[in-house]
């Protein structure tokens, strides 16, 4: 159980330290954006306005009103849509990069089960690997998918 703590400690302090460097930055980022929403709703809002004003010139008012609403709900289902696109390719950036970290904690895990195992039992472990590499040298199959297995891994 020890081994366990070794390897996944100082996963979790690196994660401590990137969590609190980046709050930081997250917090400007936010203000920033938050500002920048108001003024973009703002200059919207004074585009609808020209927008209803100048078609109340061509159509009679309650015409300039639908046509007006219209846009202005069209333009927040691009909005929403647009949103929705980006936080979903976020997401499945973040799970490839959690999966990867899982794979690479339980590869340790192995390597570290293993090597206990060929310490224990060395002479039984030497004959394994023999058996092993000479199974993958007689067979292009067996080959061909630890060629597979190594360009998955790397990613």
């Amino acid at each position: 159980m020890r081994y366990l703590l070794d390897i996944a400690l100082p996963y979790a302090q690196a994660e401590l330290r990137s969590a609190k460097e980046s709050a930081g930055r997250l917090c400007w980022r936010v203000a920033g954006f938050a500002a920048a929403g108001l003024v973009a709703a703002l200059g919207l809002g004074f585009l609808v306005l020209s927008f209803h004003l100048w078609l109340l010139r061509h159509v009679p008012a309650p015409d300039a009103a639908l046509w007006t609403g219209l846009l202005c709900i069209a333009v927040a289902a691009s909005v929403v849509l647009v949103v929705w696109l980006i936080t979903r390719a976020g997401a499945r950036s973040r799970h490839r990069e959690v999966a990867k970290a899982a794979a690479l904690a339980e590869l340790q895990l192995l390597q570290i089960e293993l090597e206990q195992g060929l310490r224990a039992h060395a002479k039984t472990g030497t004959l394994g690997m023999l058996v092993a590499g000479l199974a993958l040298g007689a067979s292009p199959d067996l080959r061909g998918m630890l060629r597979d297995l190594v360009r998955s891994a790397k990613l």
